[in-house]
């Protein structure tokens, strides 16, 4: 947590008037007050900023995010972590991979993934709570509204990531520089496989409920 704002805070430090930067700090601090009281223990910057983010929207959810995805992203949040905390140029670009994630992650957590649950009991012909199935649908329907800006933010962190990965090999990170490369391939994987498999989940959950028949 402390890395993660410290990072931010001197991003903007060179690229502000000082009001403004009082404001964005401000505005910091509001977003991560409620990490605060997280144990120390758990803070890994990114993935406290998600899990504040994502738990009002999935608080109520039916549905929940396949245990593979969940560890893929907690594993990609410590290392952004890492990123951050080795300083330098790495360090600072990995600030500006964050500021783009913060948004992004927390979306897909409230209704890019969840529906992903449900795609398993499908394949095996499993029956689907009614209830269940709405939700997914209207997931998946959120998630077609906001495609073309999911697809633009994966493009802006592209951007930001070859940067941090060019960053990294600069200053001999190897491990960093890989980090750049992974969460660039996590990117393709979303677009190609796990957003197009939410929204043909939410088609064949339509037709099933408009049919009313099982699986």
């Amino acid at each position: 947590m402390i890395h993660f704002k410290r990072a931010v805070i001197m991003h903007f430090t060179d690229r502000t008037t000082e009001t403004t930067r009082r404001c964005l700090i401000a505005s910091l601090l509001l977003v991560t007050a409620g990490c605060a009281k997280m144990p120390e223990k758990s803070q890994s910057p990114t993935h406290d900023h998600l899990a504040l983010g994502a738990s009002s929207a999935v608080a109520h959810s039916l549905l929940s995010v396949p245990p593979a995805i969940k560890a893929e992203h907690q594993h990609l949040h410590q290392e952004l972590d890492a990123a951050i905390s080795s300083g330098g140029k790495t360090g600072a670009q990995a600030s500006k991979v964050a500021a783009i994630l913060l948004v992004h992650f927390r979306e897909e957590v409230a209704y890019a993934m969840p529906p992903l649950g449900l795609l398993e009991p499908i394949a095996q012909k499993q029956p689907v709570a009614d209830n269940q199935a709405r939700q997914a649908i209207q997931m998946a329907e959120h998630l077609r509204h906001e495609y073309d800006k999911m697809l633009k933010e994966h493009r802006a962190m592209t951007v930001e990531l070859r940067e941090l990965a060019a960053a990294a090999r600069e200053e001999s990170k190897p491990n960093q520089a890989r980090f750049a490369e992974e969460l660039i391939m996590h990117a393709q994987n979303e677009e190609q496989v796990l957003y197009p498999a939410t929204l043909v989940i939410g088609d064949y959950l339509k037709l099933r409920l408009a049919s009313h028949v099982e699986p």
